[in-house]
């Protein structure tokens, strides 16, 4: 990621930093909680080309995440959340080629990445249950490509695929145990790209399929996930009383 792109993002994130500041004031207790969270399910890349392909197949296969989150709580129902994690997503292909007697050989490719998530989540929390959504942005650390008819594996894909890409989250779940300032929740995470992942260097050999279409169209990751979070509450923020009221943290 170049120097301006990078200097966008924090200004960007800077600023809902400090409308989110300075909109605690409305608001006469809020409380800060910090958690833990792990999750495992299901992945895929979508590409319409590869869908609309006999000869080549894309799988459902699986992926996890696992990270940290800070919650800014408005009340019990409304918070916001900054969730950073650590992600690996995985696609599975079967792709078939013809042998000179006209039959059909099968074989197996595999492309993957783990990346380093943000996420900026509005969550709304009713009857111990909630509904979450927000943004995501996600830098790719690392790649990997397997292919059992080329006797390739864990080969380095850095250059096909592109450094970061924005998506769309949304989950929802339900508090199962816990004390008053402590407790632990089950949920579903579902996320889409809108981003192509594809890179400049990869989209002319319509990367990862083994030929090239018509038409090219976008590669773009989906996951579905069970999440599991246990979360810690850290401060309140409470109004004094007196006519002039004022803010202080108090810490459990």
């Amino acid at each position: 990621m170049n120097q301006n792109n990078t200097s966008f993002i924090m200004k960007k994130f800077t600023i809902a930093a400090g409308i989110f500041l300075c909109s605690l004031s409305v608001f006469s207790q809020v409380w800060v909680d910090a958690g833990l969270k792990g999750g495992y399910g299901l992945d895929l890349i979508a590409n319409k080309n590869f869908f609309d392909d006999h000869h080549f197949s894309p799988k459902l296969s699986t992926g996890y995440m696992f990270g940290g989150k800070v919650g800014f709580n408005f009340n019990s129902n409304h918070a916001v959340t900054l969730d950073i994690t650590s992600s690996a997503i995985n696609q599975k292909y079967t792709y078939s080629l013809v042998n000179p007697d006209s039959s059909l050989s099968n074989y197996n490719r595999s492309i993957g990445f783990n990346s380093i998530n943000f996420l900026l989540m509005y969550r709304k929390s009713k009857n111990g249950t909630y509904f979450e959504i927000g943004p995501q942005y996600s830098m790719i650390t690392k790649t990997r490509f397997s292919d059992n008819f080329a006797s390739s594996a864990n080969t380095d894909i850095s250059a096909d695929l592109v450094k970061s890409y924005y998506s769309a989250v949304i989950g929802f779940g339900g508090y199962i145990t816990g004390t008053d300032n402590f407790g632990i929740v089950l949920g579903c995470r579902f996320s889409y790209t809108f981003d192509d992942i594809t890179s400049d260097a990869g989209k002319p050999v319509n990367f990862p399929a083994i030929k090239k279409y018509d038409s090219y169209k976008s590669l773009n990751p989906v996951t579905a996930l069970m999440v599991l979070e246990f979360n810690f509450d850290v401060a309140y923020l409470a109004s004094s009383g007196g006519n002039h009221k004022r803010k202080k943290v108090m810490l459990f």
